[in-house]
């Protein structure tokens, strides 16, 4: 067997998430307080109690999801769970891969994601759409016909579901674009930050200069970056990755074929919700996909992987 490990990136946070794994793992009550403290903010009291407007905002989101992911991973290995052969995270979700790699301490992470998510925050404000049921190719043919300066297209998530992001209008001439070629439905995502779109063009220089204070080691397990599908080993190139990361499509497609095409056969999502479980499926259903979230699917991933 040969396992690939992955991490959500936001939109899979939840008020609740993780409480019965904190309740039987003291190592995600020191992650989160080790969180807190560096950001003098409860982090956990959000991710227990809400309010949803703040679990949801990018500034408690990303540090949220990092010691959500991040706790998960540690649980895993304490565990005995299986040792990946690569490491990959969706978006935001690339930090925590960094992280478990060991390319990025902890504390530099949490400075990090604290960082981006200020960069984001003050962006244009922008929307985000999810448009289901058109190829990449057809999408992408539509797109540069077109010539539209106003959208980008952020994430390729699965064969059928793509979200664009950019301005109210470029996003809405798109998605009318797309229907004409027969997409199926465009589903508005509820942000108000157009994240890997061209509006984050002007802060991804500010985030630029603020990586260049942050130690990136070559990391100790490989990590696909959604940027390149590469795995990258020299710091510069990873740091560079990460900035152009905030503006470039996530090429998750690619990621997951990726994998399989070196010899990957199991997927392991590790943190809050199945999100990349389900994209998963739909990219190479041949690939056995699992998540864990929670103690039984733990218990139940530890088992079938065991035993593969």
């Amino acid at each position: 067997m040969s396992l690939g490990i992955l991490f959500p990136g936001q939109g899979s946070q939840s008020i609740g998430m993780l409480k019965d794994l904190k309740s039987s793992f003291k190592v995600v009550s020191e992650i989160f307080e080790e969180a807190s403290d560096y950001l003098s903010c409860d982090l956990w009291k959000i991710t227990k109690n809400g309010p949803e407007s703040k679990i949801n905002d990018t500034e408690f989101t990303q540090p949220i999801m990092l010691c959500s992911a991040f706790s998960v991973w540690k649980i895993w290995n304490d565990e005995g769970g299986e040792k990946p052969i690569f490491l990959a995270g969706h978006s935001f979700g690339e930090y925590t891969a960094l992280c478990a790699s060991e390319a990025v301490k902890f504390k530099d992470a949490v400075k990090l994601v604290k960082k981006r998510a200020e960069c984001m925050k003050a962006a244009p404000e922008g929307v985000m759409a999810a448009i289901i049921g058109i190829d990449y190719d057809d999408l992408k043919s539509v797109y540069d016909e077109n010539k539209l300066t106003e959208v980008s297209i952020a994430n390729i998530n699965a064969p059928g579901q793509i979200v664009i992001s950019g301005t109210n209008n470029g996003v809405k001439k798109l998605s009318d674009l797309a229907m004409l070629k027969k997409a199926k439905k465009i589903i508005p995502l509820p942000v108000s930050v157009a994240s890997h779109s061209y509006l984050m063009q002007e802060q991804s220089e500010i985030f630029k200069e603020f990586i260049k204070n942050i130690k990136i080691s070559e990391p100790l397990i490989p990590v696909i970056n959604n940027v390149d599908v590469k795995n990258e080993k020299i710091e510069k190139n990873i740091k560079d990755a990460l900035v152009r990361q905030l503006y470039s499509s996530v090429r998750w497609v690619e990621t997951i074929e990726y994998m399989e095409q070196q010899g990957v056969d199991t997927l392991l999502e590790l943190g809050p919700g199945k999100v990349l479980t389900s994209f998963n499926k739909r990219i190479d259903n041949s690939i056995k996909s699992l998540s864990v979230s929670d103690s039984n699917s733990l218990e139940t991933a530890l088992e079938i992987v065991g035993s593969i």
